[in-house]
Parts: C-alpha cells; sequence; structure tokens
C-alpha cells in the first residue's frame, strides 16, 4: 500500500515538473522584455536629468552606448532566477508531501505548509524583480555616466526610516565609480538598495 501511495506521488510530482517544460523560453522572453523596458525607462529618465543639469541633449552625441554586455549578462542572470523559483517550490513541496506521509501527518496540517510555501515563494518572486530591478538600474547609470566621463557621484539614500545603516552612513558623501565601497559596492547594488548615484559632472 506504501509503495503504491509513494509511486502515485511520484506520477503526480512528474507531470507537474513536466508542466514547466517550457519554463526555459518563457523565462527568456519574460527576462529579455524586462531588460528591454528597465533600460528604455532608465535612457529616458537619465538623458533627461542630464540635459536638465547641463542644458545639452547628451543623447544625441552619445551614439554607441556600449551596453550590450550588461544587457546579455543581466537577462542570463534573470532567466536563472526566474527558473530556481519553481525548482525550489517542486523540491519544498515534495519534502512536505513526503516528509508528512512517513510522519503521519493529516492532510490538514501539510495543506497548511503548502499554503506557506506557496506565500513564501511569492514573496521571493517579488523579492527577485525589485533586486534585479535595482542592480539593472545602478549598472545602467554607473555606464551611461561613465561614458560622459563622469568618474565621481555622491552617494543619495532614499531618506526613509528603511535604510541600512552602512547605507545612510555614506549619504552625501563623494565616490569613485572606479572604486566603489568594498562593503555595499555602489549604491543600488547592494541586495534590496534604494540608492542612487548622484553624478558629480565634469566642467
Amino acid at each position: 500500500m506504501a509503495d503504491a501511495y509513494a509511486k502515485t506521488l511520484s506520477e503526480v510530482f512528474e507531470r507537474l515538473r513536466r508542466s514547466y517544460v517550457d519554463i526555459n523560453e518563457n523565462a527568456k522572453i519574460v527576462s529579455s522584455s524586462f531588460v528591454n523596458n528597465t533600460n528604455s525607462v532608465n535612457k529616458r529618465q537619465f538623458y533627461s536629468s542630464i540635459e536638465n543639469a547641463v542644458g545639452v541633449n547628451m543623447q544625441s552625441i552619445i551614439q554607441n552606448e556600449a551596453l550590450e554586455d550588461i544587457l546579455v549578462a543581466t537577462t542570463s542572470e534573470n532567466v536563472a532566477l526566474i527558473r530556481s523559483i519553481p525548482d525550489e517550490y517542486f523540491k519544498k513541496l515534495e519534502s512536505i508531501v513526503y516528509t508528512g506521509t512517513t510522519q503521519g501527518n493529516n492532510a490538514t496540517s501539510m495543506i497548511k505548509e503548502i499554503q506557506k510555501l506557496g506565500h513564501s515563494t511569492t514573496k521571493r518572486a517579488r523579492l527577485i524583480a525589485r533586486d534585479q530591478t535595482s542592480k539593472l538600474n545602478s549598472a545602467l547609470n554607473q555606464k551611461r555616466q561613465t561614458n560622459l566621463g563622469v568618474e565621481e557621484y555622491i552617494w543619495r539614500t532614499a531618506g526613509d526610516g528603511r535604510v541600512r545603516e552602512s547605507h545612510a552612513n555614506k549619504n552625501g558623501k563623494i565616490f569613485r565609480w572606479d572604486t566603489p565601497p568594498k562593503d555595499t559596492g555602489p549604491p543600488g547594488q547592494d541586495i534590496q538598495c534604494r540608492c542612487v548615484a548622484q553624478p558629480i559632472i565634469p566642467v
């Protein structure tokens, strides 16, 4: 009886996994769209702020931004992260069911654990989305600033109660792009960092 039940469970999980065989292709589509949209918004906002600061449309001057490496690397990283969500979910789901079954847990307790797992998976997806957006904007800002000859920036935090001490201590201070802080990296690169780099434009 137990062997038959275990076999049935294995078949159920296998069918679930097969339903996600196209996750790789979907991940590429989602990631590519995310990267391109983020880059478009960043480009528009960046050059608008530069034009407001110096009175010159720099976008018409910079013809080749050389962003291909950043965009390709970010797309690949996002694909891997997206694929990891269902993989981790199924591993944990199987563990809950198999462990619960062997220990004689009732269905109600296992259902509660599975519901919690669903909530944690949603939270992880949101964390990945926020963190990847921040990191990509940070990398794009760095490249676009250095393309214009900007070597230094002023660290600016979000200025609220959620700013970490290590970031708050940098607020208003000047840093160089070629020597970022060792503990955090440049603004936006640390996990869940909402700080930004205000460029010091050479005169």
